[in-house]
């Protein structure tokens, strides 16, 4: 299996306010030489607490931020240190479904605006037909479980689960090849959860999609992904099958983490998330 993403020795530091006239205060470092590769067609969880540089990490593939030293491959490119102009290629083949739908669509745009940007953006197999790229918004809506009267309104006027389905819809728009969900389910009701993970899945399936997807929530991963990295004040101290990880972790912090699994799963907004994903939608 040839690889879409290669991360290697990637490091990301963050400057610290000075909190003395006297010494500069040591950077954080959110990221401490991670390497790993992910399979085209895979499908690669990571997990970890808040805090523990997995959202970072993502950003860092998505090339929305820079890493202060290593390297990113986005299928066989380099996209370490690129300028903006220089990522075109990649903001084509990766895109991102961000945690908060709501924060992550623009209030003051209708649907099918929303959908088709990054066709707008990018340039799209349309040509700039207009009625060629509103089929393609349809299309997509229709596949994310929306009907096509929701072109037309607001992302105020939906749940939040369907504003991340729209979010998905756009993030497909473009026909990426890879990707990347930062705890798609966390912001959502619990009732909703399961039913969005379950299209996310089905749809990576069904387009040959790589998935890379971030979760504190040990279930959501175990549903979803075939390998699973875990990550720990910045670092991967456990990767491997998922199943394999789960029944016999090898690093001491997995085995915490799988422990504490079921108080956490009560914490989140009152409801477990394994028993809706095995329960279905």
């Amino acid at each position: 299996m040839s690889a879409s993403i290669v991360v290697r020795d990637v490091v990301r530091h963050y400057r610290r306010p000075r909190t003395s006239l006297l010494r500069k205060s040591p950077p954080v470092e959110a990221v401490k030489g991670v390497s790993f590769e992910v399979g085209r067609g895979e499908r690669f969880g990571i997990v970890g607490e808040s805090g523990s540089g997995k959202s970072t990490l993502l950003r860092l593939i998505a090339a929305l931020d820079r890493p202060t030293s290593g390297e990113i491959l986005i299928e066989g490119m380099d996209v370490t240190g690129r300028r903006e102009r220089d990522l075109r290629f990649v903001r084509s083949q990766l895109q991102v479904v961000f945690q908060d739908p709501m924060g992550s669509l623009d209030p003051r745009m209708r649907v099918r605006d929303i959908v088709a940007e990054p066709l707008v953006a990018q340039g799209d197999e349309t040509g700039g037909d207009r009625d060629a790229r509103e089929a393609r918004v349809l299309e997509l809506l229709q596949a994310v479980g929306l009907s096509g009267q929701a072109a037309d309104r607001f992302p105020h006027q939906f749940s939040g689960g369907q504003r991340q389905r729209i979010s998905i819809a756009r993030a497909l728009a473009p026909r990426p090849t890879i990707l990347l969900a930062d705890e798609p389910v966390s912001a959502l009701d619990v009732s909703v959860r399961a039913q969005v993970l379950n299209l996310i899945t089905e749809l990576v399936d069904q387009l040959g999609l790589t998935l890379v997807l971030v979760s504190h929530d040990l279930s959501v991963v175990r549903h979803t992904c075939d390998r699973v990295a875990v990550m720990c004040a910045g670092e991967i101290v456990e990767i491997g099958r998922t199943e394999q990880v789960y029944a016999a972790p090898q690093h001491p912090y997995t085995t915490q983490l799988l422990r504490a699994a079921p108080s956490m799963r009560r914490a989140l907004r009152g409801g477990g998330t394994a028993e809706l994903v095995g329960g279905g939608s």
